[in-house]
């Protein structure tokens, strides 16, 4: 946990001496994968890939007007559900990139693709939603857009959407199983 707070501390730090970017732009950093990433395979365990999703979706926030917006709105990003591909392990040692695409937004919801790739080849891909939300109430994320200067808003691939079909039914099923248990 000290490696993860260092890091998005890193990323806030660096990006005073970065330049802007709009909101939802694709970007791409380069990681190593590093000995305590690694299970005893010496490949990247699974638990880490939501970890280094985080840490380029916080690069985005932070260089974009999206941190300022947050801060100044009270708000708070919360990753809403995640669904993670893996393809091909990441070894140990070894760079990687993770490239985030922003691939679009409905009335509550942030999509994003994260793909680690590695020589050309893509090893994982991860897609989220997250939301702002401010005292457990979720707010109008075209609205936010706007803000942020976006003239179109740009709505999720239907592919990316079915992902997320059953989220709802999911949590539903399993509370209602917890209570009658």
């Amino acid at each position: 946990m000290i490696f993860y707070w260092y890091t998005i501390l890193k990323i806030l730090i660096q990006k005073n001496f970065q330049s802007k970017i709009e909101y939802n732009r694709t970007i791409r950093r380069t990681f190593r994968v590093g000995i305590f990433d690694c299970d005893g395979l010496r490949v990247m365990t699974a638990s880490k890939y939501p970890v280094y999703m985080d840490f380029i979706r916080w690069e985005l926030i932070a260089r974009s007007k999206y941190l300022k917006l947050l801060m100044n709105k009270g708000l708070a990003p919360a990753l809403g559900s995640q669904k993670i591909i893996y393809r091909k392990p990441l070894k140990i040692w070894t760079k990687f990139d993770v490239v985030l695409e922003s691939v679009g937004i409905d009335e509550k919801w942030i999509y994003h693709v994260h793909y680690f790739e590695q020589k050309g080849a893509v090893k994982a891909i991860g897609i989220t939603r997250s939301l702002p939300w401010k005292k457990d109430v979720s707010v109008s994320v075209p609205e936010l857009a706007r803000e942020l200067g976006a003239t179109e808003i740009t709505e999720p691939p239907t592919w990316v959407l079915k992902l997320f079909e059953d989220d709802n039914e999911i949590v539903t099923k399993s509370q209602q199983k917890k209570f009658t248990e």
